[in-house]
């Protein structure tokens, strides 16, 4: 009687600290949960801005225009997009769609559902910043070259391989997820270990490694040779006396350095947020147990997407042109607004100087 009076008297205390374990679960789960979201919003909030403020920058300011400007326009609204996609991927409500087995079904599943939309972006960001990288490698080392490769055409026809590349890199998304007339669009899963491994090794080298040493290789060769030709410069400036051609070459010199060092940046930046993402999604598929989906995976890829809204800041901050080309576009604007007497106050001391000159 005293051991059943005893059990009756503890099981309730074990059910007790059982669903205060549950609710102490379920508390850090919403919190964490919470505390993703937030990080996401500032990832739409900053990289739709920033990047659209950049390409706006970029395009409507004279002085900023160049084959390089078009490149970062191009980076500029790919990496807005992939802040537009992050909004129904890991904003809105994750409702699972009812099973759709048409064409229509079939499509969405493999092109939407399956993230091939948002990755897409993404892997032509990663290939956008490649081609600026290499623009400037060929600008700067190779010279002699740059006006044969990068004229108009050539350089359109880089922008849409970025987006044939992308959509090729990507398209496996197409074959490994399918819409069935019970579950709906689900993953299908790998035949085998080694093709996933393989899948992973792919992955890998292709969306992170092999961009990321073209864009390390390229950086490396453009500061060497910048640095050779300011010391060249310098040195020939210095037994010459002042000329006015080498005080222009030098100008130029110093202007392309502050570019490389706004990219090298970029790169540098492009690194930090790619390399947990990447090498955790490896592992994971090396056979490694990782909870895909988990607080870890969550905030790899909350590093990776928030690359694409970094690059803005990035150009605010290292680039005095490109500080000067936002006060010129905003100050411009804000002038042309005021009006004396129909005529707009920032044209006035350019009228009465034509007027004194008839």
């Amino acid at each position: 009687m005293d051991r059943f009076e005893s059990l009756r008297t503890t099981l309730p205390t074990v059910f007790q600290e059982a669903n205060s374990d549950e609710d102490v679960a379920t508390k850090e789960s919403d919190a964490f949960t919470k505390f993703v979201t937030s990080l996401y919003c500032i990832i739409c909030v900053v990289g739709i801005t920033g990047n659209l403020l950049v390409a706006i920058v970029l395009l409507r300011v004279p002085s900023l225009r160049s084959n390089t400007s078009d490149f970062l326009v191009h980076l500029s609204l790919v990496d807005f997009m992939a802040c537009v996609m992050v909004i129904p991927a890991y904003l809105l409500p994750n409702t699972h769609s009812p099973p759709n087995p048409g064409f229509f079904g079939e499509f969405w599943c493999r092109f939407y559902t399956s993230g091939f939309l948002f990755w897409f972006f993404t892997m032509t960001s990663v290939l956008g910043l490649t081609v600026v990288n290499l623009e400037r490698y060929v600008a700067i080392v190779h010279p002699h070259k740059y006006k044969i490769i990068f004229i108009k055409r050539n350089k359109y026809i880089m922008i849409a391989a970025c987006w044939g590349c992308s959509t090729l890199s990507k398209s496996y998304n197409w074959f490994i997820f399918e819409e069935d007339e019970v579950v709906g669009c689900h993953f299908k899963g790998w035949s085998n270990r080694g093709a996933q491994a393989a899948f992973g090794l792919f992955t890998f080298t292709v969306q992170f490694f092999a961009p990321f040493t073209v864009m390390i290789f390229a950086q490396l060769k453009v500061i060497s040779t910048l640095n050779r030709q300011v010391k060249m410069l310098a040195t020939r400036t210095a037994s010459l006396g002042v000329n006015p051609i080498n005080q222009d070459k030098m100008w130029q010199l110093r202007a392309s350095q502050t570019l490389v060092k706004t990219l090298l940046a970029c790169v540098i930046t492009f690194g930090v947020c790619w390399i947990p993402n990447q090498v955790w999604f490896l592992l994971f598929n090396f056979g490694v147990p990782l909870n895909l989906g988990g607080p870890d995976h969550h905030l790899t890829v909350i590093l990776a997407v928030g690359n694409s809204c970094v690059n803005p800041v990035i150009y605010t901050m290292t680039n005095k042109p490109f500080r000067k080309g936002i006060r010129e576009l905003f100050c411009k604007q804000r002038d042309s607004n005021q009006v004396t007497d129909g005529v707009a106050t920032g044209t006035v001391s350019q009228t009465v100087s034509n007027t004194q000159k008839q």
